[in-house]
C-alpha cells in the first residue's frame, strides 16, 4: 500500500530512523575495550596512546599483542600529534574527567586513522563526525552506585563475541557498597570491612579476563541513574562552580564538562597532602597513576575531588578551604 501524503500515517509499530550506530552492553571498561578492539581488528596492530594512562588499558593492548606509542598529555589535557600518526594504525583518545579538551575535538574531526575514546568518567556520547571507524565507551561503576555497567557505541558493527558472567564480583562490590552505607549512615559494622571488600572485588575483575555482561541488578540501576540524570548533572555543575570558586586558581585544571565527575586538583606534594586530607575524613581518589614506559608528571601531581550529588554545598567548600590550607 502506498502512504497517502495528505494523511499523517497512525498506528502499527514505532517507527525509528536508523543512526549508523551500533551498541553493546558490558560490565566495565576493559570489558568494553577488549570488545572494541577485536571489532576493530586491532590485535596485533600500532596504537598511538597518551602517556597519562590507566595500566588497565596497557594490560588489555598487550593482550591483543598492540604495539604502543605514546604522545604526551599536556597540563591542561591538550596534546600534539604532528608527525606521530603515520606509521599507526589507530589513535587511543581519553576525555580526562569528562573533559573534551581543543585537542580532543580536533582529532575527533580531523583524524585519517581510526579511534578508541575512552570516557569511562561520561555518561553520553557527544555527536561524532567522523568517516572513520571508532568506537567509544564509558564506565557507569567509576561515577554512579553501578557496580558493573559499560556502554559501548561504534559507527561499524561489532564482532559476535561470547559475553560471559561475573557474578563474584557484581555480587561483592554491592555487599561493600551496602556495607559502607550502613558504617557511613547508620554506624553498623567496621570500615575495614567494605574497604576489604571493595578491594578483593577488584582483583577478581583483575583475575579474569574476557568480556564480561553487567548483572541484572546493574541494569535496573543504570536505567534508574538515566532517568535522574538532569537532577544530578545539576547538582555536579553547582559543585564544580563551588569548587573552582573556593580553590586556588593555580591549584585545578579548569575542565569544561556537561557532566561534571571529580575537578581535578594539582598538587606538587599530592601524596602529603592526600594523606593529610585523610586525617580530615576526606578520601581523594587518584586516577591514572603512573604506568611503565612514561615519563609525564601529572600522575605524580593529579587528585580527583568529588562533586556528585552526595556532597552538599558545605561539603564542597569545607574541603577546599582544607585543601588550600595544606597547600599553603
Amino acid at each position: 500500500m502506498m502512504l497517502n501524503s495528505n494523511n499523517k500515517l497512525i498506528g502499527g509499530e514505532p517507527e525509528i530512523a536508523d543512526n549508523g550506530q551500533f551498541y553493546g552492553i558490558t560490565n566495565s571498561g576493559r570489558s568494553s575495550l577488549r570488545w572494541a578492539i577485536e571489532s576493530m581488528r586491532l590485535q596485533g596492530k600500532r596504537i598511538l596512546v597518551p602517556d597519562f594512562l590507566c595500566q588497565i588499558v596497557i594490560d588489555v593492548l598487550l593482550e591483543y599483542k598492540v604495539q604502543l606509542s605514546f604522545y604526551t598529555i599536556q597540563d591542561d589535557f591538550e596534546f600534539c600529534l604532528l608527525n606521530k600518526t603515520e606509521n599507526i594504525d589507530a589513535v587511543y583518545l581519553v576525555k580526562y574527567f569528562g573533559c573534551e579538551s581543543e585537542s580532543f575535538l580536533k582529532c575527533i574531526s580531523s583524524s585519517k586513522k581510526p579511534l578508541i575514546i575512552d570516557d569511562v568518567f561520561g555518561v553520553e556520547l557527544n555527536k561524532i563526525k567522523a568517516d572513520i571507524h571508532w568506537c567509544y565507551f564509558n564506565s557507569l561503576r567509576k561515577i554512579t552506585p553501578v557496580s558493573d555497567y559499560s556502554n559501548l557505541i561504534s559507527n561499524y558493527p561489532l564482532t559476535d563475541v561470547n559475553k560471559k558472567r561475573l557474578v563474584s564480583f557484581s555480587s561483592l562490590k554491592y555487599k561493600a557498597k551496602a556495607n559502607k552505607f550502613n558504617f557511613t549512615q547508620r554506624s553498623i559494622g567496621n570500615e575495614s570491612d567494605y574497604l576489604n571488600d571493595f578491594s578483593n572485588a577488584e582483583s577478581i575483575l583483575d583475575n579474569n579476563i574476557g568480556i564480561f555482561t553487567p548483572e541484572d541488578k546493574s541494569i535496573f540501576l543504570a536505567r534508574d541513574f538515566y532517568q535522574g540524570i538532569e537532577k544530578e548533572r545539576r547538582v555536579r555543575l553547582d559543585n564544580l562552580n563551588i569548587a573552582k570558586e573556593k580553590l586556588h586558581k593555580s591549584s585545578f585544571i579548569d575542565i569544561k564538562t556537561n557532566f561534571p565527575t571529580f575537578l581535578p586538583i594539582l598538587l606538587s606534594e599530592r601524596d602529603k597532602i592526600r594523606s593529610q586530607l585523610m586525617s580530615y575524613s576526606m578520601f581523594l581518589a587518584v586516577h591514572w597513576p603512573r604506568v611503565a614506559g612514561s615519563s609525564n608528571t601529572l600522575p605524580d601531581r593529579i587528585l580527583s575531588l568529588p562533586l556528585d550529588s552526595r556532597y552538599t554545598k558545605k561539603d564542597i567548600e569545607k574541603i577546599c578551604e582544607v585543601i588550600n590550607a595544606l597547600n599553603g
